[in-house]
């Protein structure tokens, strides 16, 4: 028997059977042949089926044929980066005018442009925008955007100027002829270490699109570290006559910098098929219930089998009796009868109809998979923050901190700017910029160990038609360089077009592909292929970009030179780079950015909040999220790499810490910096000396002190990690099990989440002992790039407490709670971190000696962490500390020492009211 598949999906079904039978069971000389056909629709198409009768004889069984050859990889693997820029072709002489005559002026800054008209933004007592614009008729369209007040989500401000530049635009085009020349220039859109700020990417991608769009118009956006005008305004000047690859260009540190995408195909993943997780892993899906993140989901739902929960706007109610009408047969009930509706909204409702029967048909097959109770589905508008919010918390409740969030909601209008409607324009932006905004507020402390983006290669290029969807996406990217350069495990995948799923697959799309052969129709194999592949990266880098052949050729058509710039290191004309791990990059977990630089010295700021540095509310002292004493090496270790790049943190000596430093309110981030001077350069090492400190300022934000000191610590810094020395592991032999005090609830010092490190922790006839446990996911979540092993080192320094003792009055079995106060030598060996060694399950072994400690002397201590094979990771001499009270080891009752109020007096941030934020 023959099929003649139709076009579109076949619900036949039994349909043919009794015609099936009679073919089959007829009597001898009937046709050998037989052709059922029936349309699923009046008028709809013939789908056909073809019967067969086999000939005489017994009929062969073939041999299996090959199985088929998997379709041919279209697309290649891009990681994007800002590196510096060849030496541009420039004319020579001074530079232009920035605001050249004819100049109407578009700004969110109090800047005064003499000669420039500006244009008016949201409601005015005089001309609205577009009048303005009518009038002025301007020659030159100048964008002036400040960053600098704006966090890494866009504030409601920001977004009217966004809509204003698109306002802006549209209005040129009814002018007589369209301005020559629209330049976007971004003030602090990134830091002196090349770090975009998030916003940035909103601005960058509308230019790449308008670009495209508008190709007789000089369209240019320039993005500056300086925060002033004055200065960023030389170098966008020059810009504005320089011939540029794409119409982006940053200035950073001095260093005039483009978008380079290079081929890295990443680490090898691991081997298809259903894999067994430890413990939980919880997935949100936010959108992805039908279309590209359905396909995605199921193949994860294959492979992982994780508790899941899709977050769409589509809502499941009870289906409805005439759900499953032909469209013409609903429209024509729906349109008739005293609660009838218009063709139009009749047209809707089937529509949202089909799309909650496809919902409903996806969440089955996802149950199928993970278990029928392991699938939730969450009717939201991801646009309705208190909503999001709502939905978040639920998750949150029932199944704690999520694994892997993918950010998949979106949608396309795309249209020219003189066709697009702004109504239009906002909904294409929101439903991804307001959707990801709502979701990092709701998650608030609590953010997944990794965040997944749904972008687009748009986001990358720009798009004729695309301002809207292209500044969305490439919004996505600067965040996502935003927020992994401060710690978070987020990446932005940048998808061209699907061929048999989502937007691609749709007959208008498949033709248009195929007439303008600029992009790549990938398959859904190839995929679900990349998809996993990203996910199973050890090192994610924060925007990758998959383009193949067609995209290719439009590139180089749009901007010749430019992949051949891509293929090159640094602006170095070199071959493209081979299969291989990406070269390390410089620590920045606590740079935000270097904010002075001299030779010999440098001053990095950083900026503490609850919500970026959620992991300090699982470290609190006296009732305060407080950055732990054993991370100021980290701290110190950064900020001399970013001075003396190249070599690596060996000995962290002389640490004092004379101050705590907290983070005191949610709605009040604590901005610190961070001074280091290089004082011995030698051969063998470079010797830097730190200093951390800050403002005090009263809970009603007056400055109290200026610049307080909080920490200092000297960093040598070697060519490479020291060679391990060994270890001879000690017996067992009258050890005594002992609580980790820190564990037990009370007021003084209370660790949790990924500061639970220790494990069998107990008293030794020489000394003390634990075992290190690492909270891997939690170190993966918020460490994953520190180089010094500051986890290791926080509860290596806590096995040196462990002790029992009698207090007068209140009898034995007392361990004391203490703080650092200073550590005279760290040593690290081997240059282990946190992550790998939590990743590679290496087990460590904690020791401290002597067997009598007394913290609050100057007598010589030493603790040591030894890998099971005798190697030491790390080892800490001669630590001070105070002690801040008593646990009881028996009861859990928790007593304070007396003089432990007034040193948390000598150590707090503020002078007037110590306990209170």
């Amino acid at each position: 028997m023959t099929v003649v598949p139709p076009r579109g999906t076949t619900l036949l079904g039994a349909e043919g059977a009794r015609e099936l039978i009679a073919f089959l069971t007829g009597p001898d000389g009937a046709a050998d042949v037989a052709v059922l056909e029936r349309a699923r629709e009046p008028e709809g198409p013939v789908q056909r089926i073809v019967f067969r009768r086999p000939g005489p004889g017994p009929q062969p069984i073939p041999a299996p044929g090959p199985e088929p050859a998997p379709e041919p990889r279209l697309l290649d693997r891009h990681v994007l980066r800002l590196v510096p820029a060849p030496v541009p072709a420039r004319p020579s002489g001074p530079a232009p005018d920035l605001f050249p005559p004819g100049t109407a002026l578009l700004t969110n800054t109090s800047d005064q442009v003499p000669g420039a008209e500006p244009l008016p933004l949201g409601d005015t007592s005089g001309d609205t925008l577009e009048e303005t614009v009518e009038r002025v008729r301007p020659r030159h369209i100048r964008v002036l955007v400040d960053l600098r007040a704006e966090d890494a989500v866009p504030s409601e401000a920001l977004l009217g100027l966004h809509d204003a530049m698109f306002r802006t635009a549209k209005a040129c085009v009814s002018l007589p002829s369209r301005p020559e020349s629209f330049v976007v220039v971004v003030l602090g859109g990134v830091s002196a270490t090349r770090v975009p700020h998030a916003c940035a990417g909103l601005f960058t991608g509308f230019a790449k699109s308008l670009a495209l769009e508008w190709a007789d118009t000089s369209v240019l956006a320039v993005v500056h570290e300086a925060g002033d005008l004055a200065t960023a305004a030389p170098d966008a000047a020059r810009e504005t006559v320089t011939e540029q690859f794409l119409p982006v260009v940053y200035h950073a540190g001095g260093t005039r910098l483009l978008w380079q995408a290079s081929v890295e195909p990443g680490a090898p993943g691991e081997p298809a098929g259903p894999r067994t997780r430890t413990g939980a892993y919880t997935v949100v899906a936010a959108g992805g219930a039908r279309g590209i993140g359905a396909e995605l989901l199921r193949a994860l739902a294959r492979r992982d089998r994780p508790r899941l929960h899709v977050i769409g706007s589509t809502r499941l109610d009870a289906e409805e009796a005439d759900a499953r009408l032909a469209r013409k047969d609903f429209i024509r009930a729906r349109t008739t009868g005293p609660e009838r509706m218009t063709v139009r909204e009749a047209n809707m409702a089937y529509d949202r109809l089909g799309a909650a029967r496809e919902i409903r048909a996806n969440l089955d097959a996802l149950r199928a998979l993970c278990g029928a109770d392991r699938v939730t589905y969450h009717a939201c508008d991801l646009r309705d923050r208190d909503a999001v919010r709502a939905v978040v918390d639920r998750i949150t409740e029932a199944d704690g901190t999520v694994d892997l969030l993918l950010n998949i909601a979106g949608t396309n209008r795309a249209g020219s700017v003189d066709q697009k409607r702004l109504k239009d324009f906002r909904t294409v932006r929101d439903l991804k910029v307001r959707s990801y905004a709502h979701l990092k507020a709701a998650f608030g402390a609590r953010q997944p160990r990794r965040w997944c983006n749904f972008g687009s290669f748009v986001g990358f290029t720009g798009q004729t038609g695309e301002t809207d969807y292209g500044a969305a996406n490439d919004y996505f990217n600067t965040a996502a360089l935003h927020h992994s350069a401060h710690g978070a495990r987020e990446f932005t995948l940048g998808w061209t077009l699907w061929r048999d799923v989502g937007l691609g697959a749709t007959p208008l799309m498949r033709t248009f592909l195929a007439k303008s052969a600029r992009f790549t129709a990938m398959p859904t194999a190839e995929g679900v292929d990349h998809f996993l592949h990203e996910l199973d990266q050890a090192e994610q880098p924060p925007v990758t970009v998959f383009f193949g052949a067609a995209e290719r050729a439009a590139i180089e058509a749009a901007a010749p030179g430019y992949l051949d710039f891509c293929r090159t290191a640094d602006g170095v004309r070199a071959p493209a780079p081979a299969p291989g791990p990406v070269a390390p990059r410089l620590p920045s977990f606590y740079v935000d950015d270097i904010v002075d630089r001299a030779p010999g010295r440098l001053t990095v700021v950083r900026t503490f909040g609850r919500e970026r540095d959620g992991y300090l509310h699982e470290h609190v002292v006296n009732g305060y999220p407080t950055l732990p004493g054993t991370f100021v090496p980290e701290l110190a270790a950064e900020a001399a790499l970013h001075l003396v790049p190249g070599r690596v943190p060996a000995v962290i000596e002389d640490v004092r810490l004379e101050s705590f430093l907290r983070v005191y309110r949610p709605d009040r981030a604590e901005t610190k910096r961070v001074r280091a001077r290089l004082v011995h350069e030698g051969p063998r090492e470079s010797v830097v000396d730190v200093e951390v400190s800050g403002d005090v300022l009263a809970p009603d934000g007056r400055l109290l002190v200026k610049d307080r000191r909080h920490f200092t610590a000297r960093v040598r810094l070697r060519d490479e990690p020291v060679a391990a020395p060994r270890w001879e592991h000690w017996d067992d032999q009258g050890a005594e099990p002992l609580a980790d005090p820190y564990h037990v609830p009370n007021p003084a010092v209370l660790l949790s989440g990924v500061f639970v490190s220790t494990a069998a922790t107990r008293t030794h006839p020489s000394g003390r002992r634990a075992r290190y446990a690492p909270d891997q996911p939690g170190i993966e979540r918020w460490f994953p790039g520190l180089v010094v092993p500051s986890v290791l080192l926080d509860g290596l320094a806590r096995v040196c407490v462990l002790d029992r003792l009698e207090l007068p009055g209140h009898g034995g079995d007392w361990t004391p709670l203490a703080v650092p106060r200073t550590i005279r030598r760290i040593d690290l060996y081997g240059g282990h971190t946190d992550a790998s060694l939590a990743a590679a399950g290496t087990r460590v072994e904690l020791y401290s000696l002597p067997s009598r400690l007394d913290l609050e002397s100057t007598d010589g201590n030493r603790a040591v962490a030894v890998t099971a094979g005798g190697d030491v990771v790390l080892q800490i001499k001669d630590m001070t500390g105070v002690v801040l009270g008593h646990v009881n080891q028996t009861t859990g009752a928790y007593r304070e020492r007396d003089r432990a109020a007034a040193y948390a007096r000598t150590t707090t941030e503020t002078t007037e009211t110590p306990d209170e934020p």
